[in-house]
Formats: structure tokens, sequence, C-alpha cells
């Protein structure tokens, strides 16, 4: 694992300034072969609710098979269905050939029926593998999918509270959450939460088809992963704030924040940008950022050595005479216009259409002015500033769900698997 951070200026305002640092968090390529890949111990949590009859169960059913054929003994698997009441399908169990034609006919006999428990679904899953034995062994990758097609609409529903559980759990259990939402009427605003809380990926489905090749994708991610739990802790001076711009959960306390990054493939690499806040000081002041990886491997937790960002104070004809460093406000303008298209999504969706034409507007107003000659910041200029008539009306909840879905991807730097 390496840790780089780059600031876009370090001189600043002796009356303070908001000042920006993009991360970027490396992963080694991989010096073992595929043969010895960490164990993998998942959850798969079916939604079997009435929306979901007809194909788009029995392709999520022939996508579990999918996956369950491509694991082996070593691994375990549970499985969950759920409706407004759940059913554990399978405990977690070492994947034998017995295990796996003994999972064939139970997903065979399964029938959609019901309403939406969907959070209660999704917990039995974490806690079908929390309470293995085998995760107590250390070592092992732990994830659970959760497919749906609808609105949670029984036991828990609240969005902040669930994603605060997804946090814990992965936090807490070691377990990560992934979360595939399919048609136009689960809650993006739900699942997209739950997944970066839970150190996952969140994929929107248009068609049954992609259910498939999303879910053997997912696992192809999961079986090359090399550092788990990746986390960014920062640690401040007295004094400065920090708000982290890019989709991913942040944990706070006083003078420190945690980042969680997630699981990492090897030769995987993220950028984190975080917009940090610093108070008045006389010139010459300085004032430290410091940051560190902490992550998981092989069962056990490695930290890396603290890095310091040191900013000072100064004249404002010289901050005035620092450049900008390209390479951060690449980072800083792209996660800023993702950032837009997902707070525009939430905007649109509450009705606030004014609000949400604003957000990308204001976006690509202050994209505009760093942008220069970096094409990729054009682009995303265009973009956002062609999606200001789309937000600013009733959007369509499919294109909604694409904007939001590809904008989180895009900031977490993951992959579509959408098309195999």
């Amino acid at each position: 694992m390496s840790l780089d951070g780059r600031a876009e200026r370090r001189l600043i305002e002796l009356g303070g300034a908001e000042r920006y640092v993009e991360f970027t968090v490396r992963v080694a390529e991989a010096t073992r072969p595929p043969a010895e890949r960490t164990p993998l111990t998942l959850a798969i949590v079916l939604d079997r609710s009435g929306s979901m009859a007809g194909e788009k169960l029995e392709t999520a059913k022939r996508a579990t098979l999918a996956v369950i054929e491509q694991l082996d003994r070593r691994d375990r698997v549970a499985l969950v269905i759920f409706d407004d009441r759940i059913e554990v399908l399978q405990p977690a169990t070492a994947l034998t050939s017995t295990v796996k034609s003994r999972l064939r006919e139970a997903l065979g006999a399964v029938q959609a029926r019901a309403s939406t428990a969907l959070h209660e679904g999704w917990l039995s899953g974490c806690q079908a593998i929390a309470d293995d034995g085998g995760m107590s062994a250390g070592g092992t990758l732990a994830r659970c999918f959760l497919l749906t097609d609808g609105l949670a609409n029984v036991g828990l529903t609240d969005p902040e509270q669930i994603a605060s559980e997804a946090a814990g759990i992965s936090r807490n259990a070691g377990i990560g959450t992934s979360t595939f939402g399919i048609g136009p009427d689960y809650d993006e605003h739900l699942l997209g939460p739950m997944a970066v809380a839970g150190g996952g990926q969140f994929h929107h489905l248009r068609t049954p088809a992609e259910i498939a090749s999303t879910f053997v994708g997912e696992l192809g991610g999961l079986l090359g992963v090399a550092a788990q739990r990746v986390r960014l802790e920062l640690a401040l001076d007295a004094g400065i704030t920090a708000e982290v711009i890019s989709a991913y959960w942040v944990e706070e306390s006083p003078g420190q924040l945690s980042v969680a990054v997630g699981d990492l493939p090897a030769g995987d690499e993220r950028h984190v940008v975080v917009r940090f806040g610093f108070p008045a000081g006389e010139d010459g002041l300085d004032r430290t950022v410091r940051a560190r990886l902490v992550w998981l491997a092989e069962g056990i937790e490695r930290q890396g050595e603290w890095r310091a960002l040191s900013f000072a104070h100064a004249s404002a004809a010289a901050c005035a005479a620092e450049p900008r460093d390209p390479a951060v406000m690449h980072w800083v303008g792209l996660h800023q216009a993702d950032r837009a298209e997902r707070q525009a999504t939430e905007l649109n969706r509450r009705g606030d259409f004014a609000g949400a034409a604003q957000a990308v507007a204001r976006a690509a107003g202050e994209i505009a002015q760093f942008a220069g000659n970096d094409a990729a910041l054009s682009t995303a200029v265009a973009e956002l500033e062609a999606a200001r008539p789309t937000v600013a009306a009733p959007m369509a909840p499919m294109a909604a769900k694409e904007m939001y879905a590809t904008s989180q991807r895009r900031s977490r730097a993951q992959r579509d698997f959408r098309r195999g």
C-alpha cells in the first residue's frame, strides 16, 4: 500500500482559507498466484417480494448459481431470501459439491410474494456470516450481496440509519455490503449510501440480463482483493476543518477523520479529495495535516507511516502569486461534478427542481474557473450544463438512477460490470 497527498496550494491567507488536497491510494500489483487468493465468506440476499415475479427473480436465481459455481471448498456461502418474512435457505457453509446441489434445489423452489422487509433481510444475511465459525480464523474476506427491485416498506426504512448500520457492521464485524438495485422502483438514495458505508459497490441494473454479469463481475473483483477494509486516517491541527468531496463514508472525532475506502484489488488506485478549512493566523504560522493508511492483509491490521502536509499563512500577494496544482484540480473538478449530480438527483426527488438546477449550475461555474486545458474537466462542465434542464423538471426514475449510480461509481473508481 502507498499513499500520496498533494495540495492545490500550500499558502493560506491571513484571514483563513480553504484548500483542497488529493490523496492517492495505491495497492501494489499482485505478488502471489491467483490460486492463493483470500477465502471468501459471502452472504447472498435476494428480494422475492411480489414485484420480483417472473424474469427478474429467475435471472437472479441463475446469477446466484453462476456465482456459486466460481467458488470452491475454501469459500463459505449463506443464502437468504426475503419479502415481509425472512428465510435463511442456507446458513454459512463451505461450498462442497453437496452444498452446491442443495442450493440449486432450494433456489428452484423460490417464488415471488408479499412486500419488502429490506433492512431485516439484509441484516439477516450479515448475521448469517457474522455468526459463522469460519470467520473467526481471520484471513477471510466477508461480503453481503443485496439484490432488490423495490422500496423498503417493512421494518426499518430510514436510509441514514441503515447506512450507519452498514458502516458499523463493516467496521466491527468486517462484513462489507454491495447493493444491486434493479428496475425503476427501488431507492438509490438508500442502496447507494449502504454500499458506500459498507465499503462495497452500488449497482444500478436496467434489465434482468444485467444481474448475472454484475454479480459475476463483482465477485471477480472480490477474488482479487489484496487489501481489506482500507481506510484513510486524517489528523488535523486545532482549528482545521475537513470535508470529503469524494463518495466515501466518513467518521469524525475531535481533530480526526476516518475515511472508509473499502476492499481494494491488487494494482488498484483510488483518489480521495478533501477540502480543508484553515482558521486565521499570522504571517509564517504553519498548519499541519497528517494522513496515513490503515488496512487488513492476511487477517492482520497494517498501518502506514503518518505523512505530513504543511501549510503556511502568508500575505495576500504571496497567496495570489502561488499557482494551483493542475493535477490536484483535475480530481477536485471531477469529484465536484460527481457530487453535484448526486445532490441534484436527491433535490429533484424531493421536488426542489430549482435547487437541483442550481446545484449543477454552481458546480459547472466553479469547475470552469480552473478547468483550463483539461479535457476531462471541460467535458464535466459540459455534462453539468446539459444536465441542468433535465434536473429542473421531474426526472424519469431510470434516468435519475443512472445519473446517481454513474456519479458514485466514477467518484469511487469502480467498474461498470453491466456489459460483462
